[in-house]
């Protein structure tokens, strides 16, 4: 009795999955920063991990590693889908240069080279309207 009530509740939603992976496959970056953008991605990514589980060996037995290959083929997919949100104008470059690394780096160190370049970014932003203030400055002395 005890296993035909907990049946029911075991089940994922297909509807609620299927909204998941709909919202993973349209998340774009958009303007906010990186940060922000990759925490909404990884709540989304618990969200499916919670409600679509992958099989994984349970008999302690198996010499092939699936799981190892399937945690790895997941997180490579987490990788791909925070390369295809990055904004465009921005990231297109990095993109590019990641996709064409081997093996492709974890989705912790493609975050980090990604929010690396973003802090460079803002800092070079950040020193071109330094710039431009003291030509003004310049300027007015002369």
């Amino acid at each position: 009795m005890r296993q035909n009530l907990k049946r029911p509740y075991a089940v994922a939603s297909a509807p609620r999955i299927y909204q998941l992976k709909s919202d993973v496959a349209s998340c774009k970056q958009g303007r906010v920063f990186i940060v922000e953008f990759f925490s909404y991605l990884m709540g989304l990514w618990s969200e499916l991990d919670n409600d679509a589980s992958v099989p994984q060996c349970k008999c302690g037995k198996c010499e092939c590693k699936i799981n190892d290959k399937l945690m790895k083929m997941s997180e490579e997919e987490q990788t791909h889908q925070f390369l295809m949100g990055l904004d465009d104008d921005f990231y297109s470059t990095i993109r590019s240069q990641i996709l064409a690394l081997e093996p492709l780096p974890s989705i912790d160190k493609v975050f980090n080279i990604v929010q690396q370049e973003e802090n460079h970014r803002h800092l070079m932003r950040g020193r071109g309207d330094r710039d431009g203030t003291m030509a003004a400055f310049f300027v007015k002395v002369h």
